[in-house]
């Protein structure tokens, strides 16, 4: 975090430190995500000692990224208040598919520990937008709550101490701040999103990437399956030793040719010098290597032996336990910068006049798991509780259900339809009997 003194102004000084400490984490972001894409350590290995040097990458860092961010983000975050109308908001989110944004933060996040997201206004649309964390930081007060000051997007040239492009924004002002290469400020115009429209996700409160802490596991175990290989090779390759055998260069070529030897004197002997190896021991380390990873990460091996297809819910969250601790940390993290992406956009609509100012603490930010959920004893729970707890709370709880309060009014109107179509026919008989006994006629109906 770069932090100054809260009554310090914008300044060419206060531009160049903030960017020169975002690039001093460069080479971290660009690390992990070389990892998450594939580009281990083991590609540039070199050995000056063999012929061998394979080079095997088992990717587990996108897979610790990929089921961490498919387990948070696979159903869309859903918002609701019980006492304010957030629909305005709602349907900006609607507008932009805000829950692809969403769910790219959140895979950045679980890379790099941290992301931010850029609001904006396009065409008088409001828009949110992911910024590379090597192109944006942000300042901070000294004081205990570390009040945000200033946002800055700038992009280097190549050349040392050469922008691009630099934006400064403050609570009132977007400032360009970058011409000919060089810190100059430029023009600037006012936005009334009441703050800095720059949020700074975390993924914990170490900022660290969820494989990040793992990375020496991830080498050791590339490096591991590659020497595997090496050995196999080296052992098709092995020295073949000959006792009380000479041979000359066109012998050699036609054994090394052929596999064959001919007149071979009778004490003679051939055999293969190999290197001995404990293809046990080495799967058993490989097992345990693996087995850390899952482990130090908190992110469950699915092709263990532990998961089976008829594991019911419950079960499969016991299993899931630190796994889930994690996740529900990610998540209070993720729902602070949620919630302030709902407190920009309503000082926009609020000033615009669209909407009123909202108290955030009554807004809900709900992430729904991405987990096989067993909806019939779901179903079960929800006629043992009808009497007591309300239809909404009660339909959540559905795997299939994504907005219980439509699900209840869609079936109170069929309810209302059926009755409705039902009551003309009655009325209808009604008026036959009045009719045929005025007319001296009297009519009997028995039940069946």
């Amino acid at each position: 975090m770069f932090t100054v003194d809260k009554n310090t102004p914008i300044s060419k000084e206060l531009i160049k430190s903030a960017i020169d400490y975002n690039e001093a984490c460069r080479q971290r972001f660009e690390r992990l995500e070389r990892y998450y894409l594939g580009r281990h350590d083991i590609l540039d290995r070199t050995k000056t000692y063999t012929l061998k040097n394979n080079k095997i990458v088992v990717n587990h860092a996108k897979f610790i990224t990929d089921i961490n961010t498919g387990y948070l983000m696979g159903n869309p975050v859903q918002y609701s208040s019980k006492t304010q109308d957030i629909d305005e908001i709602l349907n900006a989110y609607k507008m932009q598919r805000i829950s692809a944004l969403d769910n790219e933060i959140a895979k950045d996040l679980s890379i790099f520990g941290m992301q931010y997201e850029y609001i904006f206004l396009s065409d008088n649309v409001l828009k949110s937008k992911d910024i590379d964390n090597r192109n944006c930081v942000i300042v901070y007060d000294d004081t205990m709550e570390h009040n945000k000051m200033y946002g800055i997007i700038y992009e280097l040239g190549n050349k040392k101490d050469q922008y691009y492009q630099i934006l400064v924004l403050t609570d009132t002002l977007i400032i360009e701040y970058a011409k000919n290469g060089v810190i100059v400020r430029g023009d600037e115009q006012v936005h009334t999103f009441g703050q800095v429209p720059i949020i700074e996700y975390h993924n914990n409160s170490e900022k660290l990437g969820d494989f990040e802490v793992v990375l020496p596991l991830i080498d050791a175990y590339n490096m591991l399956q590659s020497d595997r290989v090496n050995d196999k090779e080296q052992l098709v390759d092995a020295i073949l030793v000959l006792y009380g055998i000479n041979l000359t260069k066109e012998q050699a070529n036609e054994l090394k040719a052929n596999r064959l030897m001919a007149n071979v004197p009778k004490d003679s002997k051939a055999e293969y010098l190999i290197k001995a190896i404990n293809e046990a021991d080495a799967d058993v380390l490989r097992q345990v290597i693996e087995s850390d990873i899952h482990k130090i990460s908190m992110t469950p091996n699915l092709t263990d032996e532990n998961f089976v297809g008829n594991s019911s819910g419950v079960a499969i969250k016991y299993k899931l336990i630190a796994f889930e601790q994690n996740i529900m940390n990610k998540e209070r993290y993720f729902e602070e910068g949620l919630l302030e992406r709902v407190k920009i956009y309503n000082n926009y609509f609020y000033s615009i006049g669209k909407m009123p100012l909202l108290d955030l603490w009554d807004v809900d930010v709900v992430f729904k798991r991405n987990l096989p959920q067993n909806d019939l004893e779901t179903s079960q729970m929800i006629n043992n509780l009808m009497s007591l707890v309300d239809k909404k709370t009660l339909l959540e709880n559905l795997s299939f259900v994504d907005d219980a309060q439509t699900i209840i009014k869609t079936k109170e109107d069929e309810d209302k339809l059926e009755i409705s179509m039902e009551s003309p026919q009655i009325a209808t008989l009604d008026e036959n009997i009045d009719i045929l006994e005025q007319s001296g006629r009297r009519l009997y109906f028995s039940k069946r």
